[in-house]
């Protein structure tokens, strides 16, 4: 009786903790793809350990509805064991690759063995595959009880080495997810439950423990949408300073650092002319521009705030001229193949971290922001004689 209550208490705190995530992920109305997947994953655990739940009370007790009961609640149960390894396995897969044809393709094959191990599950009531249910109504594996071992805890593996892979490889390392969320939440928790339940099949707490692991990935987007802009989906200005103190504490070594400011021209034109959404339009589009120039390097990028950007960067004093050539040839490209009926373009200015300091970063920040400046200057004038002249 004291296991039962124990088991329950622990099933009913780790449900309302995914259901505190499912109402909260619901009021905030993120359609990104990444939300949308975990909602799945999140949705799929509460409803697992809710019917978990129930076979606590019902597993042993006796009459006919409950034998056919537990024969449907059991199936149930085990088809969610695979359905939140794969929703899982595919959220992680999808952080740590992003969305590519081999993902996808990877995707459509673990179906299979999906597929296979469902009609497995459908057909143990009448042949005892996997599971049955015996004359005390008690729960019994069957002879094939070893798929759901090899795809549930298989699936679970797999997206622990997808996240271990990232984490020591930086270039594929999610910017969204510090290490310690990555290790715990998509290493730790999944493995020590699986490990433990392994060593101790009697101790059944594989599903609350990997739930606390929902919980830090959860706490974690939250804490990526309070630092990301909502519009550009990049970086944040509270990120940005954020960024720049993490450094300042750490007394980085700041040679080759470079502050980059970036100010839209024009801006207050593209607005009062064209409207509010079109402005809007610009600034997404400015923000994939700078991505795409910024793309294969590990440049930390962000809205600074209304038609400003910013972006830090370790490169030399060369590298940083390149890249704010690069900058203007990809928003000249942009303006050749735009149907736009304005010319959308930058100015950029740059300057490097002499010093190790806050007041050295702060510096810096000003110097960047001057640079920036006269650089708008001179590129207002050039724009503004182009106009002049198309219009002879």
């Amino acid at each position: 009786m004291q296991e039962i209550f124990y088991r329950t208490e622990v099933n009913i705190i780790s449900l309302f903790v995914l259901i505190w995530i499912i109402y909260r992920s619901k009021k905030i109305k993120d359609k990104q793809t990444r939300n949308i997947m975990f909602q799945r994953v999140i949705s799929s655990a509460a409803l697992l350990l809710f019917i978990d739940t129930i076979l606590i009370f019902t597993n042993g007790m006796e009459g006919s509805f409950i034998h056919y009961l537990n024969w449907v609640l059991d199936c149930i149960y085990l088809i969610l064991n695979a359905v939140v390894a794969f929703t899982w396995e595919s959220y992680v897969r999808y952080y740590t690759r992003g969305i590519k044809k081999s993902s996808i393709l990877l995707s459509r094959i673990f179906l299979i063995p999906m597929f296979i191990y469902i009609i497995f599950v459908i057909l143990s009531p009448c042949y005892k595959l996997l599971f049955y249910i015996d004359e005390n109504n008690l729960f019994c594996k069957g002879s094939w009880y070893f798929l759901q071992i090899i795809l549930t805890y298989g699936l679970f593996t797999m997206a622990s080495f997808e996240a271990l892979f990232s984490l020591i490889n930086k270039k594929n390392r999610p910017s969204y997810y510090h290490r310690y969320v990555i290790f715990f939440a998509f290493i730790f928790f999944p493995c020590f439950s699986g490990v433990s339940h392994l060593i101790f099949p009697e101790v059944k707490s594989i599903w609350q423990t990997i739930s606390f692991g929902f919980l830090l990935v959860y706490v974690e987007f939250q804490f990526d949408l309070i630092s990301r802009d909502a519009l550009t989906n990049l970086n944040n200005r509270r990120a940005f300073d954020m960024k720049l103190s993490q450094m300042a504490a750490e007394q980085t070594d700041f040679l080759q650092t470079y502050i980059f400011m970036i100010d839209i021209n024009f801006f207050k034109k593209i607005n009062d002319k064209y409207g509010h959404l079109e402005g809007d339009s610009a600034l997404i589009k400015t923000a994939d521009l700078l991505k795409k120039v910024l793309v294969q390097s590990n440049a930390f990028l962000c809205r600074y705030g209304g038609d400003e950007f910013a972006i830090i960067y370790n490169c030399t004093n060369e590298q940083a001229g390149d890249v704010r050539i690069k900058i203007y040839k990809e928003f000249e490209k942009e303006f050749q193949n735009s149907e736009r009926p304005y010319r959308l373009s930058v100015s950029v200015g740059y300057a490097p971290i002499n010093g190790k300091s806050k007041t050295d970063i702060a510096a810096a920040e000003k110097a960047a922001d001057k640079n920036l400046y006269n650089e708008k200057a001179a590129m207002h004038l050039a724009l503004e004689e182009v106009s002049d002249y198309m219009k002879k």
